[in-house]
């Protein structure tokens, strides 16, 4: 298996397009978000052939947990374990924050009347926290066993037991523990919808890691569903209808997010309510923008009832702590209006490289073994192929990464110059970012 640059990567039989991203540089496979063998888009879990040209296309991309199923490698394996261990510990961290924050806001004034935490803390202290920063400075003054507010929250997160959590908050607060379950007697559906569903997914997310780094057997499926293979303009074809009039992309209204080249297969989307004004923004077919346009418009909208909000707001037992739950909830919830996903195809124009033709961002990164002059060799032949706008480089081991923000005139521009990078000696990859990382 070759990469752009000739060289070659040393892989086992039945490795995957995961496998060869892992092996160019952990980063790599760890912000990958798609992959290209002989110049086509093949899915992830692709099994190499002897003589392929593999190429790892990254930017916002992040490990599934089904990754783990089409790993071959044992390095491969080893590190998007670690991975998933590291995402199923910040789950249940996020679980627990969402739990004991809303637990705060629910019963903040009963837990300042009751605490006899008053007598421990230093003047000027607040009983009841605004932050997890101020949860941390008050543990030390209580009688729970854990002291960093890490180890509280992934363990509240854990658990998601209501008792458990009147105990934490008992001993965090010195407030008698009788009080804070009475409180809840009295009080119907004291957690309302949407935390429990915040909640859910947290330990969702977390459920599923737990479960892709604890795999062992692997298999590699022989076939691949019709999910796998339907890109974004067919979803969007799906959505639309036949006679659906086709806008020309505007280059003036480029999508800042996942920068889109002339040549690139592209969507637009445009505000709902103000159509003409603002103009249809061109995005690439798997920008996300684009992509949650086109499933909000292709789902059934039903009306979605604020009532538990409204009744959790009712029944808190503080006019501050109220008016700041109506804050947080107005903020979350404030009416938006929805992008509508449009057809577009990019206008007949001068795509050749002169200065006057250069109106397309585009940033690339290159991974090499760090040498001297490697930064002047790649700048030189960016420079004389492009207009640089910002650069970037950082090093790891004897890895180099080198990033450049260019202007260029079409994709086919682009891929010139990185054709010409990766002939620069000691480079392992050169790939194109999913948006932008210098802007």
């Amino acid at each position: 298996v070759f990469l752009h640059n000739g060289k070659i990567l040393n892989l086992a039989r039945g490795a995957t397009a995961i496998d060869a991203a892992f092996q160019i540089h952990t980063e790599v496979g760890l912000t990958m978000h798609g992959a290209e063998i002989n110049g086509k888009p093949v899915p992830l879990s692709y099994e190499l052939q002897n003589g392929d040209v593999v190429s790892i296309l990254t930017g916002e991309g992040k490990p599934a947990t089904d990754w783990m199923r089409y790993a071959k490698s044992r390095s491969t394996r080893s590190k998007l374990r670690s991975y998933f261990r590291q995402k199923q510990k910040e789950s249940l961290r996020e679980a627990g924050k969402i739990l004991i924050l809303d637990y705060l806001l629910m019963h903040g004034s009963l837990i300042e009347e009751h605490s006899f935490l008053r007598d421990s803390i230093p003047d000027g202290v607040d009983v009841i926290p605004k932050t997890l920063d101020e949860l941390e400075e008050l543990l030390p003054y209580g009688k729970a066993q854990v002291k960093d507010v890490d180890d509280l929250l992934h363990s509240i997160g854990k658990k998601h037991d209501r008792l458990y959590l009147h105990q934490i908050v008992s001993k965090i607060f010195l407030v008698p523990l009788n009080i804070l379950v009475e409180a809840e007697k009295d009080r119907a559906l004291s957690v309302p919808n949407s935390v429990v569903a915040a909640v859910h997914e947290s330990r969702r997310m977390a459920r599923d890691a737990a479960k892709a780094a604890e795999q062992e057997n692997f298999s590699m499926p022989t076939v691949f569903t019709e999910s796998d293979q339907l890109n974004s303009s067919a979803k969007l074809d799906l959505f639309l209808n036949d006679n659906e009039a086709v806008e020309y992309a505007d280059n003036a209204n480029l999508c800042q997010d996942c920068l889109p080249v002339l040549g690139d297969e592209i969507i637009g989307t445009a505000p709902g309510d103000d159509y003409c004004d603002e103009g249809t923004t061109v995005h690439r077919v798997a920008c996300s923008h684009a992509q949650q346009a086109i499933n909000e418009a292709a789902a059934s909208r039903k009306s979605q009832s604020g009532n538990d909000v409204t009744e959790y707001i009712d029944r808190i037992d503080s006019v501050k702590l109220r008016t700041q739950a109506q804050n947080r909830f107005s903020n979350n919830s404030a009416s938006k209006v929805e992008d509508v996903p449009v057809k577009l195809k990019w206008p007949e124009e001068d795509a050749s490289d002169n200065a006057d033709n250069l109106k397309y961002l585009a940033e690339v990164v290159v991974v090499a073994s760090d040498r001297k002059l490697l930064l002047a060799d790649c700048s030189e032949i960016v420079s004389d192929m492009a207009e640089i706008m910002k650069t970037g480089s950082a090093t790891s081991d004897e890895h180099a990464t080198l990033e450049f923000l260019v202007k260029v005139s079409s994709l086919q521009h682009l891929q010139g110059l990185m054709d010409k990078l990766n002939q620069v000696p000691s480079v392992m990859s050169v790939e194109r970012r999913f948006g932008s990382d210098l802007l």
